[in-house]
């Protein structure tokens, strides 16, 4: 009789495992669709933000006129069309924030993903943005241009074209690198796509308040021409192997003193009560140059203290180990 007993509790308990892991996989089956779902709203936001720019363009300025949403309350945070697209490619970084955590959450991490993810990226973070950047630096009608004008103006082109040829090597140059540990996710080497994309989003919102403001001619024009060389750059330091951290990662493993928490926290609710557009503007362009900065600095921690020479001042001595080749900011992946 109590071995009948013990058998039924073990197999009781054994079905009662085996529905859970049924229930269990049935959820995780329901779930594996959500990465895919967020990848593609990444690329919506990135279409969403083109055709924003296409509306722009067609408006010719009319939109900061009328209440660009029909609501009166948003129209602080979405002035023009070109706002409501650098918002859209905000939500794009959102949706790339995530996906990769879902696909980890519900163990689907596939190749499929990686590269389907890379497709909505270059769409919302390589060529939105340089789409952005042609519509804030159009100087309207072309064919009344003075010889330097027209130069520029198809100059401009040519930055916006580097910055988009730019995130495509450089989200090829991460499918290649790319490692599955999530360890070694701390850093990147090259500015990632998002960042470089919202350092851009940054400034065209900025521009827009000073349009909405009514700013001076001459300062909305002085940061129009600093678009397109601007966007070059940022091109550039996509393709470097300059270090730049991963902002969530390096903020939620790494132990942070509470006092560093409540200071970043602080200021950056102060910034975006007071001036979010002007606050976001800087945020995204420190971490930009933040790459460059650390590399500068790391370079000369690196550098050996010159030899004691009997005149004070000069050098002696000569640097014995020279930085790698791999470690050239500017050196090609290949």
């Amino acid at each position: 009789m109590r071995e009948r007993d013990s058998y039924l509790r073990v197999h009781s308990a054994h079905e009662r495992r085996r529905r859970w892991a049924k229930r269990r996989e049935r959820v995780l089956k329901t779930v594996a669709v959500l990465p895919s779902l967020a990848t593609l709203g990444n690329l919506v936001c990135g279409l969403g933000a083109i055709y924003m720019c296409m509306l722009s363009v067609g408006a010719d300025g009319a939109d900061l006129e009328r209440t660009t949403l029909g609501n009166s309350k948003i129209e602080h945070f979405f002035p023009t069309f070109l706002a409501i697209g650098a918002y859209l490619i905000v939500g794009a970084m959102a949706f790339d924030g995530i996906d990769g955590r879902l696909a980890r959450f519900a163990r689907k991490t596939s190749e499929f993903g990686a590269q389907l993810d890379s497709l909505a990226d270059m769409v919302s973070f390589g060529i939105a943005p340089a789409v952005l950047v042609l519509c804030i630096a159009h100087p309207g009608d072309v064919t009344s241009l003075g010889g330097f004008e027209r130069v520029y103006w198809r100059t401009e082109w040519v930055m916006a074209a580097v910055f988009s040829c730019c995130a495509a090597l450089r989200l090829a140059r991460f499918n290649v690198e790319n490692v599955a540990d999530e360890s070694a996710h701390m850093g990147f080497r090259g500015l990632p796509t998002p960042g470089a994309a919202g350092a851009v989003v940054g400034l065209v919102l900025f521009h827009e308040e000073l349009l909405r403001g009514l700013a001076s001619a001459q300062a909305l024009h002085s940061v129009a021409l600093l678009m397109p060389p601007f966007a070059m750059v940022l091109g550039l330091f996509m393709v470097s192997r300059f270090r730049y951290l991963h902002m969530v990662n390096s903020l939620l493993r790494r132990r942070r003193s509470f006092r560093q928490v409540v200071g970043l926290v602080i200021f950056l609710l102060v910034g975006l009560i007071i001036q979010p557009q002007l606050t976001i503007a800087l945020a995204t362009a420190a971490y930009a140059l933040s790459g460059p900065i650390l590399h500068v600095l790391t370079m000369r921690r690196s550098q050996p203290p010159a030899e004691a020479s009997g005149q004070s001042g000069t050098f002696q001595g000569v640097i014995t180990n020279p930085p790698a080749e791999d470690d050239h900011p500017f050196r090609s992946a290949s």
